[in-house]
């Protein structure tokens, strides 16, 4: 009677135990699919139209982001930085938004709101309408402070992130050849490093720069002045020559 009993009860358990087992992979359809800004044949661009309030509008999300970040104490400021994926439909508009990086749920929406009044330009891929995605982050180190005015003026997109991004003819090593140690920083023994944000435009001239992040003493003057003096290799998507914009670290050390 035990034996019979026990197989009565085992019958029950097995089939629970299977089902809580059991694990399903989803499936996503090939219309949910968006692709990177270097997949793309025409990456997107940010509609002409009132373009220079949108780059302004967009400057003024940096700052207030900076300002929070500062309200934060110093063992948050160390770990502070935002990352985000924004997913854009087949028309430019701002469909979903991906958290990579972020304690700070509040930011999160507040960002993705911001985002949201900012249309593109459709993306094409082998000549159709795509759904992309673009990368946004927001790192204290490389706040940039202010967006140069003639930038704010006409066609003036200058990409993040191409397939051949701009290089330096001569490498870093002839960048940094061309600066002069400034003296007053000699003087107060200032070391570090200057971050130069380029504007490359299609010829790989430097059409503007401005400084990201500075030590003083000159050091910020000199790096900005070399930089301006610069050639690059013009960034490229699909062969063709496009804007496109850098950072460049430049290095300050006294011997």
């Amino acid at each position: 009677m035990k034996t019979k009993l026990f197989f009565i009860i085992l019958l029950f358990v097995i089939p629970l135990g299977c089902k809580e087992e059991k694990d399903e992979i989803e499936i996503i359809p090939a219309s949910e699919l968006s692709y990177s800004l270097n997949e793309l044949d025409v990456p997107p661009k940010i509609q002409s139209k009132n373009l220079g309030n949108t780059y302004k509008e967009m400057q003024d999300l940096f700052v207030e982001t900076n300002k929070f970040y500062k309200s934060l104490d110093e063992e948050k400021q160390r770990k502070f930085v935002l990352k985000y994926n924004l997913i854009y439909d087949e028309e430019g508009k701002l469909k979903k938004v991906q958290v990579i990086k972020s304690d700070y749920p509040e930011l999160d929406k507040k960002i993705a709101q911001a985002h949201k009044k900012w249309k593109y330009e459709s993306a094409f891929l082998n000549g159709k309408k795509v759904k992309f995605y673009i990368p946004w982050t927001f790192d204290p180190k490389l706040f940039l402070t202010e967006i140069p005015p003639d930038l704010l003026k006409g066609d003036q997109t200058y990409f993040v992130a191409v397939e051949e991004m701009p290089e330096l003819i001569g490498g870093l090593k002839s960048l940094q050849e061309k600066i002069v140690y400034p003296k007053e920083a000699k003087k107060q023994g200032i070391e570090g490093k200057v971050y130069v944000l380029a504007f490359i435009d299609e010829n790989g001239e430097v059409a503007n720069a401005k400084i990201i992040k500075g030590i003083g003493g000159g050091c910020d003057e000199a790096a900005l002045e070399a930089v301006k003096q610069t050639k690059f290799t013009p960034g490229k998507q699909r062969g063709k020559p496009v804007k496109v914009q850098v950072s460049i670290p430049i290095v300050f050390k006294l011997q």
